[in-house]
């Protein structure tokens, strides 16, 4: 696994780098916005993980550009740990997040975790008139383009994989959030379902009370 590394601390950046060799994880470094985003051009990643606070172009920023045009999965290093910049990131593009100070450790299980979420899918799958696409993050609704942030995919993605079957918030959070506790004693994962209900049919996801949802076989 070859991955692209975006952290201005130069200290940092070689721990994190050291840490990752031992683990089989190959890392180049980049140590600004901008050479980040020239060197996730000019070779090919399995993964970025990459610091929210950078020179010359934020770790924000980058995520932009890059979703515009690149599904790479990407974790997002912060050492702000308010819901709302956890959200923000999301929001932006960021797959995972992890505050910093953090252990190493944590940060390789992240990386693999979410490496093996992203490889190994089919491309495509459907459920009714919706078409999911993997590779692309594309969702169709009758053969028209529904507009969905990231998490809204993976939980869609959930859902319809499972169709048939009553799965458990846990569940869903655990797949889509890896179990962090950022959704604990919150209703954010129902803002997620309730648009995903108006973005593509408000019969489609099902609220088992108490429990969680389930999308009808």
């Amino acid at each position: 696994m070859r991955i692209l590394l975006v952290e201005d601390n130069v200290t940092i950046a070689h721990n994190i780098q050291d840490f990752c060799a031992m683990e089989d994880i190959t890392i180049d470094c980049a140590y600004d916005g901008e050479q980040g985003r020239e060197m996730v051009q000019q070779y090919n990643y399995d993964l970025l993980v990459v610091d929210w606070m950078l020179p010359k172009m934020n770790g924000i920023e980058l995520c932009k550009k890059i979703r515009s045009h690149s599904t790479i999965p990407m974790i997002m290093l912060t050492a702000k740990g308010e819901l709302s910049d956890k959200l923000e990131g999301f929001d932006q593009g960021f797959d995972d997040y992890l505050v910093k100070p953090f252990d190493l450790d944590e940060l390789v299980a992240r990386i693999r975790a979410l490496y093996k979420r992203t490889v190994g899918k089919d491309e495509e799958f459907s459920y009714q008139d919706i078409v999911v696409q993997l590779e692309t993050r594309r969702v169709m609704k009758s053969g028209e383009e529904v507009n969905l942030t990231i998490k809204e995919f993976y939980i869609l993605e959930y859902l319809i994989r499972h169709r048939g079957l009553p799965v458990s918030r846990a569940d869903v959070i655990e797949y889509v959030w890896g179990g962090d506790s950022l959704f604990e004693n919150t209703d954010k994962l129902d803002v997620y379902i309730a648009n995903l209900r108006r973005k593509l049919d408000r019969e489609l996801i099902q609220t088992l009370k108490g429990f969680g949802y389930k999308i009808e076989k």
